[in-house]
C-alpha cells in the first residue's frame, strides 16, 4: 500500500495546483477544487479501509493536536448555533411565501444558512483536518523513518516544480505570451493568473514556496546546484511581484525577516560557523537580484510597476481609492457582525451570506457608494474569524497556529541536520507569511488549492518532528463501526463533490446559451444543473430563462430555490418582485422589491419599480411613496424622475412647498421636461407662490434665440447670462454666453463656459470646436490641439477641426 499512498500524494500535489480550463466552468479553478478534494478523500478512505482489514491503526501524536480540533470544532458549533437560533430578518412574510410554495416548502433563510454552512463544513474537514493529517499523520505512519525522510525531501522536490511551472507560466502571461490557450487569460488588468485563475491565489501559493526554495538555496554546497537554485528563487519573484499583489509582497517580506532573523540568531551563537558567514556571498547576490528586479521591474499592459502600486497609495488622503476603500468598507460590515455576536459570531461559513444585509449602511457614505461587492470574504485574516466564530473561535485559532509555530521554532532550535532545520525555518517563514498575506487583504487561507498548502505545510512542521512515537491502536468491532461510519461519510462527500462539478459544468452550459440568447436551448442545461447542486447562481439563471419564456410560476420556485442556496443577492428579490408584478399579486411584489432595497439601498430599478407601485395605489400608500423618494434622491439626486414623483407624493399630502422644492429639482436637472413645469406652476399656486424665475427659462430662452438670429450679441450675452443665473444646469445657457462672450472679445469667459458646457455635456462637438477656437484666439497652442483632437475624436471627418489642428502643427 506504500506506493499507492506515495504516487497519490504524488499526484495531490503536482495536477490539482497545473491543470485548469477555460471553458469548462465558469472559474477556471474549480476543477482544481474538485480534484484535490476527491483525492485527499480518496487517499483517506483507502487509509481507514485498510486499517479496518488489518484490524490496527497506526496514530502519532503532536503538541498542537489538541488546538487544531478545538479550533475546528467549536467553528463548526458556531455554524449549528446559526442554524438553530433566531435570525433577524426584515420581511418575514417572504419567507412565509416559500414555506406555502409547492415544490418548495422551506425557510429559505435556515436553508441559506446550511447551504453555505456545508459547504464550509466540507472545507473544514477536506482542506483543513485531512489536509493537515496527511503531512502531520499518514506520512509518519505510512513510511520508516529512513525512508520518510527520502519522501519528505521528494515532496519539497515536487512542490519545487510545481512553482517552477506555475512561476514560467506567469511571467510569459505578463509579457503578453499564451502558450496553452487560444485566447490571452488576463482578466485582472495585466495581472497574471497563471495555472490558478487568480493572481492573489497564485502570489499566496509562491509565497509559501519561496523559503523552501531559499532553504535548498542556502544548503547546497555545489556553486552549480546553488547558480539553478538562484534562477528559481528569481523566476519565483518575478512571478510574485508580476502578480502585483501587495498583500503577498507583505507576505514575502516577512517569510525573508523570519528567516533571516533566526540565521541571524544562529551566527550571533556561532559566529563563522553560522550559515549567515559561509553564506554570505549568496545571500548578498539574492538580495541584489530581487533588489534590482523589483526596482526596474517592466510597466504591466494594465499600467503598474511596482514603486507605482507603492506610491498609489498615497492616494487614500485625495481620493475615493477602491483597493483600500472597499476593504474599509468590508471591514466595517464585519465589525458590524464582531458587535452583533462576539462569542459565536454569524456562523462558520456565512460571512459571504449576511454580508450583503451589513453593507447597506456604509453606502450612504458617497465615499463609499461607487465600491458596492458582493463579499466573499472579509479581506483580513482576523476579521475573516472574528466575524464567523466570534472572539472564542478566533482565540482558538491563533492559539493554534502560535502553537504550530512555536512547534516549529523548537524543531529548528532542536539538534537536527542543516537541510532538515531550514526546511522547518521555511515551513515556519511559510506559515508566517501567508498569514500576514491574508491580514493585509488577500483571502487565499479561504480558497481551496492555496489553502491546501498552508494547511499541508503546517503539517508538514509536525510531521518532520522524527521525535514523536507511533502508537499502534486495535481496531476492534465498535471502532470498526465507526471508520465504517467516516467511509460513508467521505464517500458522500465524494458524491456531493461530483455533484457540485457536474451543477457548475451544466450551469455554465446553460448560461452560455442564455447570453446568445437561446433561452430554449439553456433551460435543459439549467435544469439538469438543478439536479446536480442548488447552487444560487445556477438557480438564479434557471429563473430568469423561466421568466423570458413566460413560465411565470417555475420562475417563482426558482428564485425560491436561489434564495433557498443564498438569500443575500437583491437581484433575486427583484426579480421575484417583477414575476409577481407581471401576475397581479403586489403585496409579494412590494415585500420583495423591499427586501431588494434593504439589501441593495442604491438599486436605482428597485425604487422604480416599488415607486410605481406606491403611486399606482397613491391613496393608499402615500407616505411610503414620500419615504422612497426621499431616499431614492439621496442616492441619485440627478435623477429627474424621482424629483418630480417626490413633488408628486409631496402634492397629494398637501405639502405644497415640499412639492415646489421636488418639482424645481426636476426642471433644473431638465429645463425641457414640461410635466416638471406643468407640476411646478401648480405646486406654486397652490402652495401661493404665485412666481419662481425658473418658469421663465423658456421665454427668455426664445428670445435669446431670436437675438442670436439677428446677431444682437449684447443682447444674447445679457439674456444667456440671465438664463445661467436662473439654470446654473443648463449646458445650451452657457453655451449661448460663451458663444456671445467669445463674439464680444471676452476669450477668457468664453473659454470658462465652454468648459462649462463640456463638464454639463461631455461630448458636445460645438462647444469642443469653439473651445479650440478660443483657445487659438488666445494663443493657447497645447488648449487648441487639445479641443481639436477632442472634435476629430467624436467627429473624424470634421474638416475645420482638422486644418486647424494641421496650422498648429
Amino acid at each position: 500500500m506504500t506506493k499507492f499512498y506515495k504516487y497519490a500524494i504524488y499526484f495531490l500535489l503536482i495536477f490539482p495546483p497545473i491543470i485548469f480550463f477555460t471553458d469548462l466552468t465558469r472559474n477556471p479553478y474549480y476543477f482544481q477544487i474538485f480534484l484535490l478534494n476527491v483525492i485527499i478523500l480518496i487517499i483517506w478512505i483507502v487509509f481507514l479501509c485498510d486499517s479496518i482489514k488489518k484490524g490496527s491503526i497506526k496514530i502519532v501524536k503532536s503538541p498542537v493536536d489538541m488546538q487544531l480540533l478545538l479550533f475546528t470544532s467549536f467553528a463548526v458549533l458556531t455554524w449549528f448555533v446559526a442554524l438553530f437560533s433566531r435570525q433577524p430578518y426584515l420581511v418575514h412574510g417572504i419567507i412565509e411565501d416559500g414555506i406555502k410554495l409547492a415544490g418548495f416548502n422551506k425557510n429559505y433563510l435556515y436553508s441559506s444558512i446550511y447551504s453555505e454552512g456545508f459547504k464550509k463544513l466540507i472545507f473544514t474537514v477536506v482542506n483543513i483536518l485531512l489536509s493537515y493529517y496527511i503531512a502531520a499523520l499518514l506520512i509518519p505512519v505510512i513510511f520508516e523513518r529512513q525512508d520518510r525522510a527520502k519522501f519528505f525531501n521528494a515532496v519539497v522536490k515536487i512542490l519545487y516544480f510545481v512553482g517552477f511551472v506555475a512561476s514560467f507560466y506567469a511571467i510569459l502571461q505578463y509579457l503578453g505570451m499564451e502558450p496553452i490557450w487560444p485566447k490571452a487569460l488576463n482578466p485582472f488588468g495585466g495581472r497574471p493568473v497563471s495555472t490558478f485563475g487568480n493572481p492573489n491565489f497564485m502570489s499566496s501559493y509562491l509565497v509559501m514556496l519561496f523559503p523552501l526554495i531559499l532553504a535548498g538555496y542556502l544548503s547546497q554546497i555545489s556553486s552549480t546546484k546553488k547558480f539553478f537554485y538562484l534562477i528559481t528563487l528569481e523566476m519565483y519573484f518575478c512571478s510574485i511581484v508580476a502578480t502585483m499583489t501587495r498583500s503577498s509582497w507583505m507576505g514575502l517580506l516577512t517569510v525573508i525577516s523570519v528567516m533571516l532573523f533566526f540565521l541571524y540568531k544562529d551566527y550571533k551563537n556561532q559566529k563563522n560557523k553560522s550559515i549567515f558567514i559561509r553564506e554570505k556571498k549568496w545571500i548578498i547576490a539574492l538580495v541584489c537580484f530581487v533588489g534590482l528586479t523589483f526596482l526596474f521591474w517592466p510597466r504591466s499592459s494594465g499600467g503598474s510597476t511596482p514603486i507605482s502600486r507603492i506610491t498609489e497609495i498615497k492616494n487614500v488622503s485625495k481620493m475615493s481609492y477602491g483597493p483600500m476603500h472597499q476593504r474599509i468598507m468590508i471591514w466595517s460590515s464585519a465589525w458590524g457582525m464582531v458587535k452583533d455576536d462576539p462569542v459565536f459570531g454569524k456562523g462558520w461559513g456565512l460571512f459571504e451570506l449576511f454580508y450583503p444585509f451589513y453593507q447597506g449602511k456604509s453606502l450612504f457614505n458617497e465615499l463609499y457608494r461607487g465600491f458596492r461587492t458582493h463579499a466573499n470574504n472579509a479581506h483580513n485574516e482576523i476579521l475573516e474569524y472574528w466575524s464567523q466564530i466570534g472572539s472564542v473561535g478566533l482565540a482558538l485559532y491563533l492559539w493554534f497556529l502560535v502553537s504550530v509555530i512555536t512547534y516549529g521554532i523548537k524543531l529548528y532550535q532542536s539538534p537536527v541536520n542543516e537541510e532538515k532545520k531550514l526546511i522547518v525555518l521555511a515551513l515556519v517563514g511559510g506559515t508566517s507569511g501567508m498569514f500576514i498575506d491574508n491580514i493585509f487583504g488577500n483571502v487565499s487561507t479561504q480558497f481551496c488549492v492555496p489553502a491546501f498548502l498552508f494547511w499541508f505545510n503546517m503539517g508538514l512542521i509536525s510531521g518532520l518532528d522524527d521525535s514523536k512515537k507511533i502508537e499502534t491502536y486495535k481496531v476492534n468491532g465498535f471502532f470498526k463501526g465507526i471508520f465504517a461510519l467516516v467511509i460513508v461519510v467521505f464517500i458522500f462527500f465524494i458524491i456531493k463533490w461530483f455533484g457540485f462539478f457536474a451543477g457548475e459544468i451544466n450551469y455554465f452550459e446553460g448560461f452560455k446559451y442564455s447570453k446568445k440568447g437561446d433561452v430554449a436551448g439553456s433551460i435543459p442545461y439549467l435544469e439538469k444543473a438543478h439536479e446536480n447542486n442548488s447552487e444560487v447562481n445556477s438557480e438564479y439563471e434557471l429563473g430568469n430563462c423561466y421568466a423570458r419564456v413566460g413560465d411565470k410560476n417555475k420562475a417563482i420556485w426558482s428564485y425560491y430555490n436561489a434564495l433557498g442556496a443564498n438569500c443575500g443577492y437583491d437581484e433575486i428579490h427583484f426579480n421575484l418582485a417583477t414575476v409577481y408584478t407581471q401576475q397581479g399579486d403586489m403585496q409579494k411584489a412590494m415585500q420583495n422589491y423591499t427586501q431588494s432595497l434593504y439589501i441593495n439601498p442604491i438599486s436605482q430599478e428597485s425604487y422604480f419599480a416599488l415607486g410605481n407601485v406606491f403611486l399606482n395605489n397613491i391613496d393608499k400608500y402615500n407616505d411610503d411613496a414620500i419615504a422612497l423618494f426621499e431616499r431614492a434622491a439621496i442616492f441619485f439626486p440627478q435623477n429627474m424622475d424621482f424629483w418630480n414623483n417626490l413633488g408628486f407624493a409631496y402634492t397629494k399630502k398637501n405639502e405644497h412647498k415640499k412639492a415646489v422644492e421636488a418639482y424645481r429639482k426636476a426642471v433644473e436637472l431638465n429645463p425641457d421636461f414640461q410635466m416638471a413645469k406643468h407640476n411646478l406652476q401648480i405646486a406654486l399656486d397652490k402652495a401661493g407662490m404665485k412666481y419662481d424665475p425658473i418658469l421663465e427659462y423658456d421665454n427668455i430662452l426664445k428670445q435669446a434665440e431670436k437675438n442670436i438670429e439677428a446677431k444682437n450679441w449684447p443682447e444674447v450675452q445679457r439674456l444667456s447670462k440671465k438664463l445661467v443665473e436662473i439654470f446654473p444646469g443648463s449646458y445650451k445657457a452657457h453655451f449661448y454666453y460663451a458663444n456671445a462672450n467669445f463674439t464680444l472679445g471676452n476669450i477668457d469667459l468664453a473659454i470658462n463656459h465652454y468648459r462649462e458646457v463640456i463638464n454639463l455635456s461631455t461630448n458636445n462637438l460645438p462647444a469642443w470646436l469653439n473651445l479650440g477656437l478660443a483657445y487659438m484666439q488666445k494663443n493657447d497652442r497645447a488648449g487648441a490641439m487639445e479641443a481639436f483632437e477632442k472634435v476629430l475624436e467624436l467627429d473624424p471627418k470634421n474638416q475645420m477641426a482638422q486644418e486647424r489642428l494641421n496650422a498648429l502643427r
